[in-house]
């Protein structure tokens, strides 16, 4: 090859590589930032841009000014006392570990029944703490009783709150409207005192006259635990064997203005450097159940919310495994009736006992 043509064709390469060094392929694009004030548009924007699997739209809370939403989110906004460590009981080594656990599972359709309740709404009150407590009651106590359909139970969110918590021994821990701590002392109060019916004291969202039941009983349960941070195999556990789970999220626009679909937020990670249950987190649910999901869809829960009908999918949210913290801070209840041992309905059975 002659010399004038090597030393042309250098240069040529020199060139190309001058250019490209000034001009650069674009980077991938990094994960959007979710922030609290984002318009329902930017939260469009965002969701495209992070691969998300679920739509939003405006909804009642949405619409509401962020004073009177954050006032409705109120886990966390007391401050947890020291002593509320020694509340919480050894919940993993108490679980059960089954030999397999069904790839999805749903106790609003257990073999054609359902085990929980009409959607409930907490309005401006930031009680979502007994609200999720009381679901989670609920739907424990309805399957160890075999309730479904029309004949499950309601339980007094009312009581807990402003009974049990204002007027009562866990004002420390949690009270009215003005929330709770990270403690869970709610459901260590439904295994010490009891819960009404929401006939009883039907609720209200304010401050009872009195707190007299009169002849009404109340329903006692037998322990509280918690499940280990970010297990997702114990959560499942613990939804199967005794019913639905309480836990807490780390809510934000984002969640507010949720529609359809698998909610995803990029906050998976739990606090690494205290208890688990004090990973920050505002405003407390239940999970009743869940699906692994396939290729184009997350693995996710099954989230029943406090706000109506008119918020996510009918009252209720699919939400990844690991989102907005969903699965930091999860607590059982159990109950067991005076009559006889509780066992669920249908094939359920059969894995129970492996």
């Amino acid at each position: 090859m002659p010399y004038a043509f090597r030393r042309t064709s250098r240069l040529a390469i020199l060139a190309l590589a001058c250019l490209f060094l000034a001009h650069p392929r674009p980077a991938l694009a990094e994960t959007a930032a979710l922030a609290d004030a984002d318009s329902l548009e930017a939260v469009r924007q965002k969701i495209a841009q992070n691969g998300y699997h679920f739509t939003v739209a405006e909804n009642w809370v949405s619409r509401l000014p962020r004073a009177e939403r954050e006032a409705m989110r109120s886990r966390g906004r007391r401050a947890a006392a020291a002593r509320a460590n020694s509340l919480a009981t050894a919940a993993t080594a108490a679980l059960p570990r089954l030999a397999s656990l069904p790839s999805r599972f749903d106790w609003r359709n257990v073999n054609g029944a359902s085990y929980i309740g009409a959607i409930r709404n907490q309005g401006s009150c930031g009680a979502c703490y007994a609200f999720s407590a009381a679901a989670t009651a609920e739907g424990v106590y309805n399957v160890a009783t075999h309730r479904t359909g029309d004949a499950v139970t309601d339980f007094s969110e009312q009581y807990l709150a402003f009974c049990l918590g204002s007027q009562g021994p866990y004002v420390d821990y949690f009270d009215g409207c003005d929330g709770a701590d990270y403690s869970y002392s709610e459901l260590l109060a439904l295994t010490q005192y009891g819960i009404p019916s929401e006939t009883a004291m039907p609720y209200t969202a304010a401050q009872s006259s009195s707190c007299s039941l009169g002849d009404a009983p109340l329903v006692k349960f037998t322990s509280w635990g918690r499940a280990a941070c970010n297990d997702i195999e114990a959560i499942k556990t613990a939804i199967l064997t005794y019913g639905p789970v309480d836990v807490a999220v780390l809510t934000s626009s984002l969640f507010d203005y949720y529609e359809t679909g698998v909610f995803e937020d990029g906050q998976d990670a739990c606090t690494a450097n205290d208890y688990c249950y004090n990973t920050t987190t505002d405003h407390a649910v239940t999970l009743v159940g869940w699906d692994d999901g396939d290729a184009s869809t997350p693995g996710h829960w099954i989230l029943r919310n406090s706000w109506g009908t008119g918020w996510g999918e009918q009252g209720y949210m699919r939400i990844a495994y690991t989102a907005a913290r969903v699965a930091c801070a999860a607590a059982y209840l159990t109950y067991t009736p005076p009559a006889a041992a509780r066992s669920l309905p249908g094939t359920y059975q059969l894995l129970l006992r492996q």
